[in-house]
């Protein structure tokens, strides 16, 4: 890199030399920036190529077919045997260039580039071809033309004898293990295959049943809503004619012990049941006939009705002014339906369970 930089400033002008400072290839280079500016000793690749702009135009079958025709160099086992190359340095001289391949810079580029001598082996890519006609061909679409020069159908000359044909990257010596292994679809392989096809199905069995456990474990109910869902009630301290509240589900539960004058009360008006608004007998009503069981939320708007009240004798809303009787059927007043009664069952005669 010194002796280019030198021989650089035997051929500028003087005036030109101090601005032409030597670089060291060496670790971290600091990335040269006056490849911005335009000057005089740096021209566009169109222009002035810096390496041996020479290349071949065909389809990639065509460049792997000249690969496998192609006079090969000997083959070598160490990379100080191998040839040198004979087109020059191809990194550009400053900048960037010493470390990346950069043959073809878009920024020197002028906005209407020279167009290159296919017929010499000049290169067309980038604003060559897209700023110039060199891809018109009128014997054929343009649509053919251009896409002929698409990056694959390009190779330098000489590329199929002189490029490197790597065979193996390990030294001689290195155990790869390349000699143990069977073709594809040797029969000795069929185990291993079938083995490897179980395990990935066991494998992707479980992840689906994990999957589909945690998603009905997600839409499944806590346990405490499940806790709060069922209520276990001991009818002994209950007392005769006694409206007892227990809360089931954040719902008040009104527990009546009736009296043998509220049961035939009840009984009594079961002949005018279809009458009601929701027709339903004493019986339908209460499980027991000396237990009446209900939430007691009014069906009207959702308030609580007070007991041993009302034209009845039941429950009585006096929000609105809804009748109930001792069955909790709705007898009078603006409530569309009867109490709701909430599923329960006797565990015995003194334990009542609800949800």
């Amino acid at each position: 890199m010194i002796s280019r930089t030198v021989q650089a400033l035997r051929t500028v002008r003087p005036s030109r030399a101090l601005r032409v400072a030597p670089q060291v290839r060496c670790f971290a280079h600091p990335i040269n920036t006056h490849l911005m500016r335009d000057n005089d000793e740096i021209s566009p690749s169109s222009e002035q190529p810096m390496y041996r702009n020479e290349f071949a135009l065909k389809s990639p079958a065509e460049h792997q077919k000249d690969v496998a025709n192609a006079t090969k160099h000997p083959v070598v086992h160490d990379t100080s045997e191998l040839i040198q190359s004979h087109a020059g340095d191809p990194h550009q001289y400053c900048g960037l260039g010493e470390w990346r391949y950069a043959h073809y810079d878009t920024v020197r580029e002028p906005t209407f580039p020279r167009k290159p001598d296919i017929s010499k082996g000049e290169l067309a890519a980038g604003a060559t071809v897209t700023r110039t006609d060199v891809w018109h061909d009128p014997k054929e679409p343009a649509i053919t033309s251009v896409a002929k020069f698409s990056p694959e159908n390009f190779r330098p000359v000489g590329f199929a004898e002189n490029a490197p044909q790597v065979t193996s990257t390990c030294p001689e010596g290195t155990l790869d293990f390349r000699a143990n292994r069977l073709p594809i679809g040797h029969a000795d392989r069929r185990p291993w295959v079938y083995f490897m096809t179980a395990a990935s199905g066991v494998v992707a069995a479980g992840l689906i049943r994990a999957i589909a456990g945690k998603l009905l474990l997600t839409l499944w109910p806590a346990k405490d809503v499940f806790a709060a869902g069922i209520v276990e009630v001991d009818l002994r301290p209950i007392q005769v004619g006694q409206n007892f509240v227990v809360k089931w589900r954040s719902k008040p539960v009104f527990i009546r012990k009736r009296t043998p004058e509220m049961i035939a009360s009840c009984k009594k008006d079961d002949v005018i049941a279809p009458s009601m608004r929701e027709p339903a007998t004493d019986a339908e009503r209460c499980k027991k006939p000396e237990w009446l069981i209900c939430i007691g939320v009014c069906t009207h708007l959702g308030c609580i009705p007070q007991p041993d009240a009302g034209n009845y004798g039941g429950y009585f809303c006096p929000c609105h002014g809804s009748h109930y009787d001792h069955a909790g059927r709705s007898r009078q007043g603006p409530a569309p339906k009867n109490l709701e009664l909430p599923p329960y069952v006797f565990v015995d005669d003194n334990t009542v369970k609800l949800g």
